[in-house]
């Protein structure tokens, strides 16, 4: 149980980092994966608008598909080659996939925000329909951490494949893997090539208090 301003930083600190395998042996508790939906689907968004559908894959069929569909991003061999690859983030144990609605598939409350108080403002719409999914992967990340979970989150994919795959509507935007690491492997290695991811170290952002 998270108790301490310590135990809340290690947690964020280990939501900050991006897990590219996981141990496929062991099983998410469903009642986990309610409390990480939960999280994902109560966050605020702008007056509390619906403005995406999140699909929860456990399958993994269906998720070895998606990862075969997640290609645009790169690592390295032994002897410091860059090479292109998959994002092995999303051969996780559980994946949520974040589908964004367009202003028609907006409920009739969210539709009418914009058709009558901002006039449709388009580039406003978009702000905000961004804005809820990323606040609502940040509180799944360090909802996934609080309980003991790694994630890493993946934009790099086929959007027209996964969403014919999915037989979604409209297009996902942000795949995100959550499950065990993998006690054995560094968490930068590929899950299934062994080829290492690079990190970064998180840039300063200045605060400034008033």
């Amino acid at each position: 149980m998270i108790t301490t301003h310590l135990d809340i930083k290690k947690a964020i600190i280990r939501s900050q980092h991006c897990q590219r395998n996981f141990d496929l042996t062991k099983t998410i508790p469903e009642a986990d994966v309610d409390m990480l939906a939960y999280a994902a689907t109560n966050c605020p968004s702008k007056q509390n608008i619906a403005f995406y559908n999140l699909h929860i894959i456990s399958d993994r069929d269906l998720i070895e598909k998606i990862h075969e569909l997640a290609p645009g991003t790169h690592a390295y061999d032994e002897d410091g080659n860059m090479i292109a690859t998959t994002n092995s983030q999303v051969l996780a144990n559980v994946i949520f996939v974040y589908e964004q609605l367009e202003l028609e598939d907006l409920t009739e409350r969210g539709f009418n925000k914009w058709a009558d108080a901002d006039e449709a403002d388009i580039e406003v719409f978009n702000r905000d329909r961004a804005t809820a999914i990323g606040i609502a992967s940040g509180y799944v990340n360090l909802t996934a951490s609080m309980l003991g979970y790694n994630t890493g989150c993946c934009q790099c994919f086929l959007t027209n494949d996964i969403k014919e795959l999915l037989g979604l509507k409209n297009r996902p935007v942000m795949i995100q893997g959550i499950g065990f690491r993998d006690a054995e492997r560094n968490r930068r290695l590929h899950e299934k090539n062994g080829l290492m991811f690079p990190t970064r170290k998180k840039e300063e952002i200045q605060v400034t208090r008033y």
